[in-house]
């Protein structure tokens, strides 16, 4: 039975994903924005969307880190906003904001080794 659900999940996510990459291209496209989009499927699988400029993650990450600490956090504040009226069991469901966080410690270097794992995945998918 688990497997089955396992299936259904997965082909669920198939079809979803087609279409929020379709939704991030046109946004792109119709309103020349940089849209980077990261999925990660029910087996773990990252699929990485850029669109446009192919260095448009790097170029992405960039404006963000090069923007004042308390900027970044009103803009991530502001997002979990957004997606809490989006999300109606939200809170009960998961709150990023009840995760720990040293507020004097900038916030990319929590995350620096994932990014760098990326990093590198990035280039290496690039060299293929």
């Amino acid at each position: 039975m688990e497997n089955w659900k396992t299936k259904a999940r997965q082909a669920k996510y198939s079809k979803r994903k087609r279409g929020i990459l379709k939704k991030a291209k046109e946004l792109s496209i119709l309103c020349d924005v940089e849209v980077v989009l990261l999925l990660s499927s029910p087996s773990s699988k990252p699929t990485i969307f850029v669109s446009q400029d192919p260095n448009g993650l790097y170029s992405i990450l960039l404006k963000v880190l090069n923007m004042p600490f308390v900027e970044r956090e009103e803009r991530r504040a502001y997002t979990m906003e957004m997606l809490k009226k989006f999300y109606v069991n939200w809170e009960s469901e998961f709150d990023p904001l009840s995760l720990p966080c040293n507020r004097n410690v900038d916030t990319f270097k929590l995350y620096e080794d994932q990014l760098q794992e990326l990093k590198d995945k990035l280039t290496k998918k690039r060299t293929y």
